[in-house]
């Protein structure tokens, strides 16, 4: 491959740190930013070298496109990788990364452009064969959209035309919401992205979440290397990925994978991307929208392909030709990630901050866990509340489950209030063992998801204080 000098991270967290490794495994040198309240964090402890971006509000440092490409020609890069949110699939970023003669680890701006905007994505999809769901682009007024309601049928789903993360986004169930939920989509929408826009379209019921992973050279090459299952959700984000889905078939699989590889080949995609469709209940997909970027969950479909998903990135920036035919990709196995938040599901999975007193991170056969953190560490209260991932593997679902059952209660996090309990529950509950899961199931099931955890919490806080008073100390925990 045509070496970089030098690779700038314009990121922080987890993603910061799991791409420093194929970067040194390629021996190329990394530098990496920082704000302010990141000075100790841990991407800043293991890149080659740091430097201070701007104060701690993300619009300051992270955000801050002058102050990234300063930081990353100050520091003799000559490519950057974005990882996910913040500048990843910002196409002005990528244009000024060009201006100033450096390497864009991602897809172009004309790219970006297209599949940055969910409106244009839909039609560039729908001119490609894929498809996509009944839809408004045209919201003049609200009883516009109740006539298309009527028309296609409720609930409907608002959405913004741009960004991401579930913002935005509103169900709609009868004509009688339609005002009011139009209305906090267009502020949510003008407050996150700058551009109040949005389009209705049919909301799928029972709906399962279902991505392709794709990687694309500049010579027209693209291949895809499987779905995911991403249907665990709380408001719209990820909270259980797995690979690969337990509803497709071989045939929906390899239908579904030929249509992601002809989109991007008309599109002149390049890089990885992910090609999110929603599947409804009689197994007819719609596409959603296009990922330009690494996704926090292309871990597990790492660990049953075997491929670093984030090297080909580099190589493919590089210059490198995709040497890969869709034959060459087998996978093997079935992998589960969950996330570890510094969030309360109790309290409507509200932020949680402070100090991480004591962390105990999980190793071992067939487990892998991408983190940002380490014991003393401070969480801040400015960015996404993402802390670690843990991966399992296993010969098949069954085998994975069991694993992911065992990481969890090992792992052990002091200080903030997360995610594990409620992952501990999900993991146990019959509908995601049986496979019956959809996006709604969170919601569906909080209630005894979250009590059940508030009753194991309370159960270890009284255990702790036992053990402490009979001098064993930490050996009891709860995550």
């Amino acid at each position: 491959m045509g070496c970089f000098r030098k690779i700038f991270i314009a990121n922080r967290g987890e993603i910061a740190c799991r791409a420093i490794r194929p970067a040194r495994e390629l021996g190329i040198p990394v530098v990496v930013g920082y704000s302010d309240c990141d000075a100790l964090s841990l991407h800043v402890k293991l890149a080659d070298e740091a430097v201070r971006l701007g104060p701690s509000p993300a619009s300051m440092s992270y955000l801050d496109i002058d102050a990234v490409l300063r930081a990353a020609k100050d520091s003799g890069c000559d490519a950057i990788f974005p990882g996910y949110g913040f500048l990843a699939e910002n196409p002005d970023f990528a244009d000024a990364v060009d201006r100033e003669g450096l390497i864009f680890i991602g897809p172009s701006a004309r790219v970006m452009r297209i599949l940055g905007d969910k409106i244009a994505a839909r039609k560039a999809l729908a001119a490609s064969g894929v498809p996509v769901t009944p839809a408004l682009e045209d919201v003049e007024s609200a009883e516009k959209v109740i006539r298309f309601g009527d028309r296609v049928g409720w609930p409907l789903l608002i959405k913004a035309s741009a960004g991401g993360g579930g913002k935005g986004m509103q169900k709609v169930s009868s004509p009688y919401e339609v005002e009011e939920s139009l209305a906090s989509a267009r502020s949510v929408a003008e407050k996150a992205f700058g551009k109040g826009t949005v389009f209705v379209e049919k909301f799928i019921e029972g709906g399962r979440h279902i991505e392709f992973q794709f990687l694309a050279d500049r010579f027209g090459n693209v291949i895809h290397l499987g779905e995911r299952e991403c249907s665990i959700q709380r408001r719209h984000q990820k909270l259980v990925e797995e690979a690969p889905s337990s509803l497709l078939t071989p045939e929906v699989r390899a239908r579904m994978g030929a249509v992601v590889v002809k989109a991007m080949k008309d599109i002149g995609y390049e890089t990885a991307g992910t090609l999110e469709f929603l599947v409804d209940r009689d197994g007819k997909f719609f596409a959603l929208e296009v990922n330009t970027r690494i996704q926090v969950e292309h871990t597990v479909t790492e660990m049953i392909s075997g491929f670093d998903i984030i090297r080909k990135m580099y190589k493919i920036a590089a210059g490198d030709r995709l040497s890969l035919r869709q034959e060459d990709v087998l996978l093997r196995g079935h992998a589960i990630q969950c996330r570890i938040n510094a969030e309360d599901p109790k309290n409507g999975f509200s932020p949680s901050f402070g100090r991480v007193t004591f962390l105990r991170q999980i190793s071992g056969p067939f487990v892998r866990t991408e983190s940002g953190i380490y014991q003393g560490w401070e969480v801040p209260p400015f960015y996404d509340s993402l802390l670690a991932k843990i991966c399992s593997v296993g010969k098949d679902r069954e085998t994975a489950i069991q694993r992911m059952r065992r990481a969890l209660r090992e792992y052990d996090i002091w200080g903030v209030r997360t995610t594990i309990p409620l992952l501990r529950r999900i993991m146990d509950h019959p509908d995601f063992v049986s496979g019956r899961i959809h996006t709604g199931f969170i919601e569906e099931n909080i209630a005894g998801l979250t009590e059940y955890a508030e009753a194991e919490e309370e159960f270890y806080k009284v255990a702790r204080f036992v053990a402490e008073v009979s001098g064993l100390g930490r050996n009891i925990h709860s995550g």
